[in-house]
Formats: structure tokens, C-alpha cells, sequence
């Protein structure tokens, strides 16, 4: 429900999209294959895709690289690892990695491990599910399977998630995540400068020690500027990749505009909807 009684903070303004904005464009953001083609026509490449599909039965099993994912177009989390011919149950990688954000070693990952036969139905399953009819993107995508590479950091153990919550190409604010910080709980929230934002409320701990800024920082800033440009919101995921900078996934509906998000802090919240112009909403 919308709440009217107040100033609109960000996640009023989530569930405002929600509702009632159907903008054709934004299926096409949310579908993780048609998005790829959507960031390279605007020079931003993503992980390469090894082959998609409607029937989890031809899934070239012995054909696919020794490192890979296979995943849904028309979902969040739903993610399978298939390493050295094994398969197993990776959704968001929090279970199956250590604090740093390591793969666990293969004997602690047995209990995650799926047959081939157990992978397809997965599969099957997800094919034949919406991931969230409040969020109206999702309900336009047409599901398909897919086998993604498995991207390498260019630096440290474990890829970071460079989350640039983009105004019509400005870059507001970032966060900061990987399968350690969800492990750990951390979470962290920067300015395009890399300066910390001080909240009032902290939702997650925040890392220790500070992780220092990429390398690749200019190049992922103007990669979310490029994406963003002419969409009045838009969450850009990236990752700094031994192959350059490439894109996780577009999100518009972060928490589905959970009430208290994106963190506890209520002077942030209404800080970022403020920055958020959204078409036929007087501010």
C-alpha cells in the first residue's frame, strides 16, 4: 500500500513503481538475458552465456565449462554451481562460502550437492514459477534457463557487488556486497567519492577492515552512469572482473520496497526517495 501520509522516502517510492508503473522498457531491464544485450548496446558487457533453453532435459551437462552457473532469467537467487562435473545448491552462495567468500572446501560442500537429475527438476520448478507478482516485471518475462560463466575478481578472493543506485545516469549512492558480506552480515554505504555515509541505524554491521576502492572504480561509475541514463531509477549491480567491468544484473525493485529499506536509518531513506524524481509525482 502506498502510504500518502508522509513525505515519500525511497521505498515508498519502490512500492509507488510497483503499483502502477508500466513501463515497457523495464521487462527487458529485469530479464537477466535481455538485459545483457540492453547494457552492450551501451557498452557494457556481462558474463559470457554458454546456452539457454525451455527444457532443463537438454541441459548439455558434459559439454559445460569446469566453473559455471546455471540460472534463471526470471528470478532472484535462483542460482545451481556446477564445478568440476558436480552440481550443487548455490542460490544467493552464503551457505556454500567462508567468511572471506570462498568456495568451502569440497567436502564441506557435500551436503549442498544436487544429482544432474535433481538439478533439472530444479529447473523445471523454476520455469514454472513467477518470482513475485507485486513486482509487474517479472510477470512479463518470458522464463528460460541459462549457463553463465563464473566470473573471476580482479582482485581478492572473492567477486564484490558494486551496487549503484543510479538516478537518470547519476550515481546517488553505492553499497557493497559478496557472498562474505552476506555471510557476515556487512553492508556498507558510500558516496561516488568512496566516502561512508554515517547512519543513524545500522541494519548489518559494516566491514573491518574498510574495503579500499577498486582500481576499476572510474570505469564501474560510468558504466551505472550509461545504464541509468534516461530511467528515473535504476539499481546497477557491477563487478570489477579479471576481464574488466561487467554486469550483475539491473535491479528496480530492491526489497520490494520493504518498509525500513534499504537500511534502518530513517534521515537516509527519505534522503534517497528525495533524489528520485518519479514521472507524474509532484516531490
Amino acid at each position: 500500500m502506498i502510504d500518502s501520509a508522509s513525505p515519500p522516502d525511497f521505498a515508498t517510492k519502490v512500492r509507488r513503481r510497483m503499483a502502477f508503473d508500466r513501463n515497457p522498457l523495464f521487462p527487458v531491464l529485469q530479464d537477466k538475458l535481455a538485459s545483457k544485450s540492453y547494457a552492450r548496446e551501451r557498452g557494457v558487457e556481462s558474463a559470457r552465456v554458454f546456452w539457454v533453453g525451455t527444457d532443463p532435459e537438454a541441459i548439455p551437462f558434459d559439454d559445460l565449462p569446469s566453473h559455471c552457473f546455471l540460472k534463471a532469467n526470471h528470478g532472484c537467487g535462483w542460482n545451481i554451481l556446477v564445478l568440476d562435473g558436480q552440481v550443487y545448491d548455490y542460490g544467493n552462495g552464503r551457505k556454500l562460502c567462508d567468511d572471506a567468500g570462498r568456495l568451502l572446501d569440497r567436502d564441506l560442500l557435500e551436503p549442498y550437492a544436487l544429482s544432474r537429475e535433481a538439478a533439472r527438476a530444479r529447473c523445471h520448478q523454476m520455469l514454472h514459477q513467477v518470482f513475485s507478482t507485486e513486482e509487474w516485471a517479472y510477470t512479463r518475462i518470458t522464463p528460460r534457463i541459462f549457463v553463465e560463466e563464473a566470473l573471476e575478481p580482479a582482485t581478492g578472493p572473492t567477486l564484490t557487488d558494486y551496487r549503484l543506485y543510479t538516478f537518470d545516469g547519476r550515481v546517488r549512492v553505492l553499497s557493497l556486497g559478496s557472498p562474505g558480506y552476506r555471510k557476515r552480515r556487512w553492508n556498507l554505504f558510500l558516496t561516488p567519492q568512496w566516502e561512508e555515509i554515517p547512519l543513524t541505524a545500522y541494519r548489518e554491521a559494516r566491514p573491518d577492515p574498510r574495503p579500499t576502492k577498486p582500481v576499476a572504480f572510474p570505469d564501474i561509475l560510468a558504466a551505472a552512469q550509461r545504464l541509468g541514463q534516461g530511467i528515473d531509477f535504476v539499481r546497477v549491480d557491477l563487478y570489477a572482473t579479471t576481464r574488466g567491468v561487467r554486469l550483475g544484473e539491473l535491479t528496480l525493485y530492491p526489497e520490494a520496497g520493504k518498509h525500513g529499506s534499504p537500511t534502518h536509518c530513517p534521515r537516509f531513506n527519505q534522503w534517497l526517495g528525495d533524489g528520485w524524481e518519479v514521472p507524474g509525482w509532484a516531490q
